[in-house]
């Protein structure tokens, strides 16, 4: 069976999340398990039903697919845990498609949960073995140096990458599970302080606890069920474990189109045909590159092709209603799938977008090594 006749065979009948920003009280396992049975009642199914399990882990030791299973009281046939960084909600959605054509379960559970705010971690680590000694300590360096060559290479300006967070944040405006608010102008944006200049305070995510949970099953189960399904109309996926021999590496052209050819081949459709974009928006640059590698827009047109209210709600193509990473909350790109099935189920009251039937989401992983993409619909 191809690709394209996997299309449209399997649904997210689920969704579930947890309070974000700080959580205390909680571990990151514990975060994980709420946001699975918000997830249960959201479909109306049961825990017996489950009998597929995947666990992304979290930092400090969080998410162990053994002990998840046990504090959830499940023995599933089939799961595991999957870490691709950013792009891994994506990679378990695929993997669970797959495994649900095969046969091998019927209803698969995906969960997420990290205390990472609570426990003040630093997501440097990744970079100290290979990066320390030209002074690249934090993960937004590849993104700051990926901005300033588009800068230089098209001409485009700070002022534009501020569209960005400004748009964003006047979308987690409208979101009452967002953890910043409070609208910021130009002024505000160009005051922030540098910190890899080009890229300032609002450039980057902010770093939350919380959960996100799916299920999954297959379209002729998925009618049963509690809420309307949202059907995968298209799934893509690259690697790049050999990313740093790729001359363009900083703007991710190589991974990004190479998703971008077979999640549409699959659908059978064309960026044209999307109504909203969700980006995995770790740090602002991330949007510049996915407008451009996916085919929204032209190459090196994109900090033009976003001004004028192009991608705020209402607009040609809004993009991250929920205000993405750098206002809603930090959960390494659930937090858009998770919306983007509300969005499809008319369920985000006055952040819907109008008539919305289909919308695309994508992601990437660790330091350019992964990169994926979902086409959904209602």
């Amino acid at each position: 069976m191809g690709l394209q006749e996997l299309s449209d065979t399997v649904c997210i009948v689920g969704v579930g999340d947890t309070k974000q920003g700080a959580v205390p009280d909680k571990t990151g396992d514990e975060l994980a398990i709420e946001a699975a049975r918000a997830a249960l009642e959201d479909c109306g199914l049961k825990k017996d039903d489950i009998d597929g399990l995947f666990v992304q882990p979290s930092y400090g030791r969080q998410g162990d697919y053994l002990k998840v299973g046990l504090m959830l009281g499940l023995n599933p046939r089939v799961g595991g845990a999957v870490e691709a960084s950013g792009a891994t909600g994506c990679y378990m959605i695929q993997h669970a498609a797959l495994l649900l054509n095969a046969g091998m379960a019927q209803y698969i559970l995906l969960v997420y949960g990290t205390n990472q705010k609570t426990n003040r971690n630093r997501f440097g680590g990744a970079l100290l073995e290979e990066h320390a000694p030209y002074g690249a300590f934090n993960p937004s360096g590849p993104f700051a140096f990926a901005f300033r060559r588009h800068m230089h290479l098209y001409g485009t300006t700070e002022e534009q990458l501020a569209t960005i967070a400004i748009n964003q944040r006047a979308h987690a405006g409208l979101n009452p599970k967002a953890v910043q608010q409070t609208p910021i102008t130009l002024d505000d944006y160009m005051s922030a302080r540098y910190i890899v200049e080009p890229l300032r305070l609002f450039d980057y995510c902010y770093i939350t606890d919380g959960g996100h949970a799916f299920i999954l099953t297959t379209a002729d189960r998925a009618t049963d069920l509690k809420k309307p399904p949202v059907y995968i109309q298209g799934m893509g996926r690259q690697e790049a474990f050999r990313a740093y021999e790729t001359p363009d590496l900083v703007m991710q052209s190589f991974q990004q189109e190479a998703v971008a050819k077979m999640v549409f081949a699959m659908a059978g459709c064309t960026p044209q045909d999307m109504q909203a974009l969700y980006v995995q928006d770790a740090y602002s640059p991330a949007v510049i590159a996915a407008l451009e590698n996916y085919g929204f827009c032209p190459r090196g047109e994109s900090g033009r092709w976003i001004q004028d209210g192009r991608i705020a709600l209402g607009g040609e193509l809004p993009l991250n209603v929920n205000g993405g990473q750098l206002s809603e909350t930090y959960m390494v790109g659930w937090q858009n799938t998770c919306d983007a099935v509300r969005q499809l189920r008319g369920e985000c009251g006055t952040r819907q977008i109008k008539d919305v039937e289909r919308l695309m989401c994508t992601y990437t992983g660790g330091l350019r090594e992964h990169a994926g993409a979902l086409i959904l619909r209602n």
